[in-house]
């Protein structure tokens, strides 16, 4: 069963992310000034008096959810469109300001109980700030593992097509079909829904998405083989598996130069 349809690929606008990740750098920026300032302070002995514990506990609330809040706009803003350099850069200042702040507030003669809610305060933000970046890293993980069950890529990562054998023309559906899904059932019962997705990369893109809806749906998440056959080097990622549908995001290796696609040959097949 040949099916066309449109294959959901996010494109940000590029101006107003680049505005946003200005604004992010300006304010990671301010917290290293503000960082600077208050140490100088610190060493020049204007910073005499503890604060009160209220007051100190509102200033590392204040503190965390900057940090917190700079490293989520840029990575949502970059959409992994940026260079590893500048995500880590985005990463560490914030850090690196918040760290060089605490200590110069942690004055002697401190409550115990007030300082010690301060830095737990700050220790949850920066938990909650590396905590996705450190999952994004680790081998093996991904977005769906976490909700319900491993799921199988074939491969992880895809190459390019010409590092595969050639698939005969015939086999390799037209431009113009964005969708192509077989679905069958096997002699023990099980169903396999397969297909070929089309995925349009515009000229300054790099990442998008594609979502494959399961009608009827399984009766519970499926195992799941994906492997690219055309286009651009590409990494593909299952964001979310469940009964009824799955999304996958792409991210090429490379920011598109031209208008481009990417052709994905996928698998569902129920458990038995």
């Amino acid at each position: 069963m040949g099916i066309r349809g449109a294959a959901a690929v996010g494109k940000p606008d590029r101006s107003a992310a680049e505005i946003g990740q200005w604004s992010a750098g300006a304010v990671a920026a301010l917290l290293l000034l503000a960082a600077a300032l208050v140490g100088w302070r610190r060493l020049a002995g204007a910073l005499s008096s503890p604060l009160h514990p209220p007051l100190l506990l509102a200033a590392g609330a204040a503190m965390a959810v900057a940090a917190v809040g700079v490293r989520l706009a840029w990575r949502r803003l970059s959409a992994g469109n940026s260079a590893p350099l500048f995500d880590w850069l985005m990463a560490i200042l914030p850090s690196s300001a918040v760290l060089a702040l605490a200590a110069a507030l942690s004055l002697p003669g401190t409550a115990a109980g007030g300082l010690a809610a301060f830095w737990a305060v700050l220790a949850v933000g920066e938990i909650l700030a590396w905590q996705p970046l450190v999952r994004r890293r680790l081998p093996g993980r991904s977005k769906a593992a976490g909700r319900s069950h491993p799921v199988r890529l074939d491969p992880p990562e895809t190459v390019a097509a010409g590092h595969r054998p050639a698939r005969p023309l015939a086999d390799v559906p037209p431009g113009d079909v964005l969708q192509q899904l077989t679905r069958s059932r096997a002699a023990d019962g099980s169903e396999q829904l397969s297909g070929r997705l089309r995925a349009a990369f515009s000229a300054g893109q790099r990442s998008g998405s594609i979502h494959v809806a399961f009608c009827p749906p399984f009766a519970r998440s499926p195992e799941l083989a994906v492997e690219q056959l055309d286009g651009p080097p590409t990494r593909i990622k299952t964001a979310q598996l469940l009964p009824y549908g799955v999304r996958l995001d792409l991210k090429l290796t490379a920011t598109a130069e031209a208008p481009q696609s990417v052709l994905v040959e996928f698998s569902a097949r129920s458990k038995g």
